[in-house]
């Protein structure tokens, strides 16, 4: 009788304290931009964001005592979301927006090279979540081309986690920052 209870303890206690990895979830950009509104008068065309994330649904791991043991996923389309939250903080950086990239005096491009979220179970006290996100954004004008790596990163302490769901907050940050940083960068 004994072994059996030991039996259920040990089940109970190795069930109940694994890790819970649901999809994550992104929450819609909230307009917020406050950064410089542009005084360029030109109209712009923002004509596409691209993910070029080889898996785009892979957004980071759980890493424990140095061993990945769980992968964070996200069935998000983030080239449609930032292609959505960056016309909304274009539209309060006050850029001139055109209809089509016939009309504009330059065409804006944005490319998703990176979202990553490492979660580590560490004794540390001032960090154990750190996320990273870098976008590529071209601006053509003309004939000329500038590009432009906005890297957006992020850390920080939480209560040890047990579920994905714990991550949201900070990729919902990350995600918010990025989009004002590409704002501004263009505003300049």
């Amino acid at each position: 009788m004994k072994k059996l209870y030991s039996l259920v303890a040990a089940v109970v206690l190795m069930s109940g304290c694994s890790y819970q990895n649901e999809a994550i979830q992104l929450s819609a950009y909230q307009p917020q931009y406050l950064g410089k509104t542009t005084q360029d008068q030109n109209s712009v065309s923002f004509v596409s964001v691209t993910d070029g994330r080889d898996d785009k649904t892979s957004i980071g791991y759980v890493e424990a005592n140095g061993v990945v043991t769980s992968k964070f996923y996200s069935y998000v389309d983030f080239a449609s979301r930032y292609k959505e939250a960056i016309s909304s903080a274009m539209q309060a950086g006050k850029f001139n927006m055109a209809k089509n990239a016939a009309e504009a005096n330059a065409i804006i491009g944005v490319k998703i090279k990176t979202i990553q979220i490492v979660y580590n179970d560490t004794n540390k006290f001032d960090e154990n979540l750190r996320g990273k996100i870098v976008i590529e954004v071209t601006r053509t004008k003309g004939d000329k081309t500038l590009v432009q790596t906005i890297t957006q990163q992020e850390g920080k302490w939480i209560k040890p986690s047990y579920t994905s769901k714990d991550i949201e907050p900070l990729l919902d940050s990350l995600f918010t920052d990025s989009i004002n940083s590409i704002a501004a960068k263009l505003a300049e």
